[in-house]
């Protein structure tokens, strides 16, 4: 068993996108809404707003838009992959809970298992679900100003969804 503190070289790393692959997998539990890509805020690489547009969502986003400050004037739902960092993923999950609207948002498992995951769905856990595939998501790296594909991430990933009432059998996938 390994344990992250005796690891001196473990760093955030930020610059993860997502693959088309990872929206495609949950587009069945996607409901035909319009869609706020809300963390596309200085991700110029990101083509994630492209790919759910690509696979018939209507999606709005800003790489000019802080989700924690403003929010577009016409969606129904956000659907994105949040920063890794929890400096910065705390305070998105808390306004996007506050904002009290259905979302989507990749993110690592373990999560799930973390006292501030706990605190913000406390009293909300009814709206909870999580989608869990069966294999790993592999982002794509950005490396020396080229994406790259990975090829075995080192968590696995699970779609955290808020207020989007799936049936059972869109909670397993593929």
């Amino acid at each position: 068993m390994a344990n992250l503190k005796d690891s001196p070289n473990f760093q955030v790393y930020d610059d993860y996108y997502t693959p088309k692959s990872a929206w495609e997998r949950v587009r069945v539990s996607i409901p035909n809404k319009r869609i706020w890509e809300a963390c596309m805020l200085g991700a110029d690489l990101s083509k994630s707003d492209q790919y759910l547009t690509d696979l018939g969502c209507e999606v709005v986003a800003d790489r000019t838009m802080n989700c924690l400050e403003k929010q577009p004037e016409d969606w129904d739902i956000i659907i994105t992959n949040i920063p890794f960092d929890k400096t910065k993923k705390i305070p998105i999950l808390e306004r996007f809970v506050e904002l009290d609207k259905p979302f989507m948002v990749i993110m690592n498992s373990m999560n799930t298992f973390t006292k501030y995951f706990h605190r913000i769905f406390k009293g909300k856990e009814k709206d909870l679900q999580i989608i869990t595939p069966s294999k790993k998501i592999n982002f794509d790296k950005l490396e020396n100003g080229v994406l790259t594909p990975t090829k075995n991430c080192s968590f696995y990933s699970v779609y955290v969804c808020y207020k989007f009432n799936l049936p059972p059998d869109h909670l397993w996938i593929d």
